[in-house]
């Protein structure tokens, strides 16, 4: 097997591809030596005969600015030369994008990833539909990243005014919880507001038509959305209302049987990161077509995210706010406990470090 990349853009619902299985064709760098991982100070432990012996590194992302880091490895390679160097010649390399969390949820469900990046609440509700994930890191936050759109010429001027009214957005995202936090901030609820589910793509057709009073989404969608002055933002995260977390997180499995192999795509997931964060005006005149942006809406889409990598404990209580959501109002069946599911030890490496700070 080569250690060629497929790139595979699944916009829909994932079809029935078939379950990659491990194999035992990994790295002549580490069969005399012992690798370990840390879970919330436990050792993880096992000999290097039983560890990074995978012959496939499957990358899961989506088509959005905070995942540009990833975008900016996979196109120039770096994951896999990364990989090469250690000694890892065999493995195939496979980034799939899809448009956001439910289809992918599906896809990790059926097996078909290893690791990927996600919106908080997708990547919880996939840990409490029993998929045995762990957090890796935060991949992008910022309280401007996720917003409510109305039409400019809207009656709503407020977020009480969304009593009663119909909002878009993508049913078990990210927005949803962005939702959740500001009609709370009001005394609302969810169930003061009518749902209706829609992707992305459709949401500018929807406001036109006068089918949804708003929709809650991401960039770039609030660029788009808001670029002619049609629409206008009518509230964020910001104040401390929402932090809008996205993580790196990974098949317990995968992660625990090959942790060399993690550390290394965190290694150049951080290396893209520090790039993409200190060359963002670069990287929207780059990037700006495969977004179907302007340079200088991919700019606006970019200039308020935060591309840490590093989870802190802040981060972690965020998300955990998060899980209890999901609980209380139903839409997870179990808690999660977010700390329990925690691997702090890859974004605490010293090489990822040495990236994030620019010394490498």
């Amino acid at each position: 097997m080569s250690g060629r990349v497929k790139r595979i853009l699944a916009l829909g619902l994932v079809a029935g591809l078939s379950l990659v299985g491990m194999v035992s064709c990994g790295s002549s760098n580490v069969n005399n030596t012992t690798a370990s991982i840390e879970e919330n100070g436990a050792k993880q432990t096992g000999s290097a005969s039983e560890l990074n012996t995978a012959s496939h590194l499957n990358i899961a992302t989506q088509p959005a600015p905070a995942y540009l880091p990833i975008q900016v490895a996979w196109d120039n390679g770096w994951v896999e030369e990364a990989l090469k160097e250690a000694g890892y010649t065999d493995i195939e390399v496979t980034f799939t994008e899809f448009e956001s969390g439910p289809p992918e949820n599906e896809s990790f469900a059926a097996g078909q990833q290893d690791i990927g990046v996600m919106g908080n609440v997708p990547s919880i509700l996939g840990k409490a539909a029993g998929q045995d994930r762990v957090y890796l890191g935060i991949s992008e936050n910022g309280e401007k990243t996720e917003a409510v759109i109305v039409p400019a010429d809207s009656d709503i001027k407020s977020v009480a005014d969304l009593k009663g009214k119909k909002i878009g957005l993508v049913v078990g995202s990210i927005c949803e919880n962005l939702l959740y936090n500001l009609l709370k901030e009001e005394g609302l609820s969810i169930n003061d507001v009518e749902l209706i589910n829609l992707a992305t793509s459709e949401q500018q057709a929807a406001l036109d038509a006068k089918q949804v009073d708003a929709v809650a989404t991401w960039q770039p969608t609030i660029a788009k959305l808001t670029a002619d002055g049609k629409n206008i933002i009518l509230a964020d995260g910001s104040n401390g209302v929402f932090l809008a977390e996205n993580t790196i997180f990974g098949n317990r499995e995968y992660v625990e049987q090959n942790p060399e192999i993690v550390q290394i795509f965190i290694q150049q997931y951080a290396r893209a990161a520090y790039e993409v964060a200190n060359n963002k005006e670069n990287y929207a005149k780059q990037y700006a077509d495969k977004y179907g942006l302007t340079e200088e809406l991919l700019y606006e889409a970019l200039k308020d995210a935060n591309l840490p990598i590093v989870i802190t404990e802040t981060d972690i209580n965020d998300l955990q706010g998060t899980a209890d959501f999901l609980y209380e109002t139903g839409k997870a069946s179990v808690q999660v406990n977010v700390k329990e599911n925690v691997i702090d030890t890859f974004v605490n490496d010293e090489t990822v470090k040495a990236y994030l700070s620019g010394e490498k």
